[in-house]
């Protein structure tokens, strides 16, 4: 769990962790450059398996692959530290995974809530089993929602986030260990996403930079073929066309329109 600033949410996201019905865990939380009370909050939970440290350079990858590196786990997820996870999140996908040999990533059911974790206001349901890598170059796979995978660790799986990208760098991340085995999921929800104001995903010029380059980078790798890749492109356009036009920026909505209709033809 990295965690910068997060003193009005972090309470609750350790919570989920302590009201897990699988007891075997071990949480990692790692302040990021805090200068509100995140520190005073974590201090404040006495269970000797939550592990409080602090990471001397800034930025969310970072933070993150300094968990991945003091982890002592051989089953590994996250948690954002402004979300949580439902009751069962530990254990539905562990068991999963330990039922079954050949799997190495087990996903879940993920909702989206309001500010307050009151409201649903999205549930996205994981639509794919098998090898996940060719399905990670969509940008809308039915294998990734949200950094929401429980991965199974092992001595040849290296797992480090590139600290070059400050959006869309879980699914980067995903991306560069999708290779290593297959992917299952459960029919329960897993994860519970808070989404606020403010939020990355809600700067949609930042987003969608992001997304050129995530694009770029399937595009690089030659991960799909060329009927696939025209319709990632249309996915794009079309996402954004809708974005734009929703938050009012008519130009940028126009152009991302006519770029995917140039494509559909």
């Amino acid at each position: 769990m990295p965690a910068r600033n997060a003193g009005s949410f972090i309470r609750e996201a350790i919570g989920s962790m302590l009201a897990q019905t699988w007891p075997h865990w071990e949480l990692i939380v790692v302040e990021n450059g805090s200068t509100d009370r995140t520190g005073e909050v974590i201090a404040s939970f006495h269970d000797p398996r939550i592990r409080h440290l602090h990471s001397p350079i800034t930025g969310l990858c970072h933070a993150r692959n300094l968990g991945l590196a003091k982890a002592r786990g051989s089953l590994l997820c996250f948690l954002d530290a402004d979300d949580r996870l439902p009751h069962r999140s530990i254990e539905a996908r562990a068991t999963r995974l330990m039922a079954d040999p050949q799997l190495r990533f087990v996903d879940g059911i993920v909702e989206t809530y309001d500010e307050r974790m009151e409201r649903v206001r999205r549930i996205w349901r994981p639509s794919f089993r098998g090898i996940p890598f060719l399905e990670m170059g969509k940008i809308n796979p039915g294998c990734f929602s949200a950094i929401s995978w429980m991965i199974r660790r092992s001595e040849d799986l290296v797992m480090e986030f590139d600290t070059s990208w400050t959006h869309l760098e879980d699914r980067v991340f995903f991306l560069s260990i999708a290779h290593a085995g297959a992917y299952d999921f459960v029919e329960e929800p897993c994860y519970h996403i808070r989404r606020r104001a403010g939020s990355l995903m809600s700067e949609h010029g930042y987003m969608e930079g992001a997304f050129r380059r995530y694009l770029a980078r399937v595009r690089e790798r030659d991960i799909l073929s060329a009927d696939q890749w025209k319709a990632e492109r249309r996915y794009f356009h079309r996402m954004f066309a809708r974005a734009y036009a929703r938050e009012g920026h008519l130009a940028r909505a126009i152009g991302h329109a006519w770029s995917w209709l140039n494509i559909r033809r």
